[in-house]
């Protein structure tokens, strides 16, 4: 069984001044055909998860060959610890007297 996080871009980078900046997103793929693409005769089961229900769906299928799970994240959704991190780094080198310092910009735990 392989997961695939796909969280849509750069969660540690959004933190540091770029919370809704394009240049943290990246391209969509299809990324549950990866199986395929690698090998196109493959028996491998691949899923999209977005919802918990999808995410039951996946891993309650038969457990003979890979199953590949693509798992669709939120791209601010990250732990305290990265948050914090992140922020903080941004304060260290975006202090307040900074021309790169904006308000608002970083991601905030919820």
């Amino acid at each position: 069984m392989i997961f695939l996080i796909n969280n849509g871009g750069y969660t540690i980078e959004r933190g540091y001044l770029g919370n809704t900046e394009q240049y943290n997103d990246i391209a969509t793929w299809a990324s549950a055909d990866l199986p395929r693409v690698l090998r196109p005769d493959t028996t491998a089961r691949s899923f999209v998860g977005k919802t918990t229900a999808d995410l039951a769906e996946a891993l309650s299928a038969p457990n003979d060959t890979l199953i590949f799970i693509e798992a669709v994240m939120d791209p601010y959704d990250a732990p305290a610890a990265v948050m914090t991190s992140s922020n903080t780094g941004a304060d260290i080198d975006y202090g307040p007297r900074s021309p790169q310092r904006r308000d608002n910009v970083q991601l905030r735990p919820a």
